[in-house]
């Protein structure tokens, strides 16, 4: 490293300039400056490498540290006198290259500067390499990043044309799809459930139904009630929408919310007969909307409810098919009564 100023900041200018006539073989010029005022102002030239405060001034190590923060590529040493060891592992564990002794010795001194300037040569080069570095770690991760949010699209895009597919089987379903969200959304919220829960529970309601792409056709649209072996069938529709949900690592917070749906609070639903708050929160919320909403729109096998009717109808299996927790707090949302009592907590 060649063409630099290693800055000296000493109370007795006149002790370096031997020093200084000692550097100029090395093309190196040596600035002294009697104070740390002096030395802050040096510090802010662009051609100085080194900084070389003498312990004779007051605190130095912290002078040191604040000519550091004005110019972070400085490297520095202490000039100490040969009683201030202790002072010298201070220096080293605040970052000193390495430190001279009083009086001033040129030859030897030269050679510690000549190691120091190497070792900060070397330091420069890490820490480009390093800023270089994560440049290029922040570069990729952006990447991946736009990478990952133009698969997550593609994946909900793909959902949705199965959606599709499924609404071509069935055309009640993309309507009720929307309204069971909707609702769900409602519901999570007076239950107290966290905002980011309430985003899963909104898209498993979005696609509680997707299962249903497995189901058979006539027994999907089927009339009239089901026979034993058609409603085996029709159970199978969760465990469908597992197998279609799970691959997409973006919809795993919603894949068990959407295989529970049809849990019952006795544990005598499926797939797999959960009971009470074994059931995730957000099967038991969607729960409560779906049974709502097919009984107060109208099915291929009967007609609509009156909302009041369909109200007691989800009151009479409070404790049996639903939460009774979500089933209060449900009825009185659906009457437009204020809620008295504090909502109860998710579990």
């Amino acid at each position: 490293m060649g063409n630099g100023e290693i800055i000296l900041i000493i109370p007795r200018p006149e002790e370096a300039r031997a020093l200084d006539e000692g550097l100029r073989d090395d093309r190196l010029s040596l600035v002294s400056v009697p104070g740390p005022e002096e030395g802050l102002a040096a510090a802010r030239s662009a051609s100085a490498h080194l900084v070389i405060v003498d312990s004779r001034i007051p605190r130095p190590i912290e002078v040191a540290a604040q000519i550091r923060r004005v110019n972070p590529a400085l490297g520095y040493l202490l000039l100490l006198g040969v009683e201030e060891e202790e002072l010298a592992f201070e220096a080293a564990r605040r970052g000193a290259y390495d430190y001279v002794l009083r009086p001033l010795d040129v030859p030897r001194t030269r050679l510690r500067l000549r190691v120091a300037l190497e070792r900060h040569s070397r330091a420069l080069e890490e820490r480009a390499y390093t800023v270089m570095l994560e440049d290029r770690v922040l570069q990729r991760t952006e990447e991946m990043l736009q990478n990952r949010e133009r698969l997550r699209t593609q994946v909900i895009n793909t959902i949705r044309a199965l959606e599709r597919a499924l609404q071509a089987k069935n055309d009640y379903t993309e309507d009720h799809s929307r309204r069971v969200a909707e609702t769900s959304v409602d519901l999570a919220r007076a239950m107290g459930v966290p905002q980011e829960k309430i985003r899963h529970i909104e898209l498993a309601a979005l696609f509680h139904d997707i299962g249903k792409i497995g189901v058979r056709d006539d027994v999907l649209n089927k009339v009239g009630g089901l026979t034993t072996s058609e409603y085996e069938h029709v159970k199978l529709h969760p465990v469908v929408a597992e197998q279609i949900l799970s691959p997409i690592e973006e919809l795993n917070p919603i894949v068990e919310i959407v295989k529970h749906e049809h849990e019952r609070w006795d544990g005598r639903g499926y797939p797999d007969g959960l009971q009470g708050p074994q059931i995730p929160m957000g099967s038991r919320i969607i729960a409560i909307a779906d049974a709502w909403d097919s009984m107060v729109f109208d099915r291929v096998y009967r007609r609509a409810l009156a909302p009041a009717e369909a109200l007691r109808e989800i009151e009479r299996n409070a404790g049996v098919q639903f939460d009774p927790d979500c089933v209060r707090l449900f009825c009185s949302l659906e009457r437009g009564r204020p809620q008295e009592a504090s909502p109860s907590p998710v579990r």
